[in-house]
This record gives structure tokens, sequence and C-alpha cells, in this order.
């Protein structure tokens, strides 16, 4: 199975769509699994269920704060800019395939009808993660 599939079936264990896809890279980032799903709790539904940017997208934003950022918290801004840059490569590359942002939006479509599921979000946020990052 790969990562994608893998990320999908903990969604379907009860993992949110950002817990999905960032825990799926835990052992390869060396970060604990435990850190990541408590980290991404909140983002569920489109942060908190307000159906805001999708949980999936935001999974795959923590990740490039983890592989750029040299956590040097008394000179912020070191890598900053090269985190944002994969961020939005991630958001450009999600939009193009699951065709919006917005969990509401994505999950409502076009007169009601899904435009993608939370299983093909969750794949896409995996890919795009693999893609811009090189994980």
């Amino acid at each position: 199975m790969d990562r994608a599939e893998k990320a999908a079936a903990m969604h379907r264990e009860g993992f949110n769509c950002c817990q999905s896809v960032a825990c799926v890279f835990a052992d390869e980032l060396g970060i604990d699994e435990s850190l990541l799903y408590m980290m991404g709790e909140g983002f569920g539904g489109g942060m908190g269920t307000g159906k805001g940017v999708c949980g999936a997208l935001s999974g795959a934003a923590m990740l490039a704060g983890l592989v750029h950022s040299d956590g040097n918290t008394a000179d912020p801004g070191n890598t900053k800019k090269e985190t944002m840059k994969a961020a939005g490569a991630m958001q450009r590359k999600f939009i193009e395939q699951a065709k919006g942002l917005y969990c509401i939006d994505i999950k409502t479509g076009n007169n009601g009808q899904m435009f993608t599921s939370c299983d093909d979000c969750i794949r896409i946020g995996v890919r795009v993660a693999e893609e811009v990052l090189g994980l």
C-alpha cells in the first residue's frame, strides 16, 4: 500500500484529514506520530469544523515547516521564505486537483455535488507533499 492509500486508510480509522496527511510521514521525518496527531487535531473539517482550508492541505503545510524550518527561534525568518514557497506550491497544486481550497466548497461543489471526497483530498495532500517537498 502506498503512502497516499495508507493515509486514506488512517482517515477511515478515525484520523481527521490533517492528521492523516501529517502522520503518514512521521517515520520518514523522525517525528513522533502522536505529536503530529495532537498538532493536527484542531484542523479537522476545515479547522474546527469551520469549513475553512481543507485539513489535508493544512497537514501538508505543516510538513513544509518540518522539512524546511531550521527551528531557530532566536533568529526567526532564516527559513521562512523557503517554507512559504513550498506551502504556496502545494496550495496551487492542491486547488488544481481537488477543485477547491475550502472544505465547504470542496464538499458542496457545484449545485451541491461534491467535487472531491475527503479520502481523495487526503491522497492529493500526500502526493503534493511528496512532490513539492521531495518526500
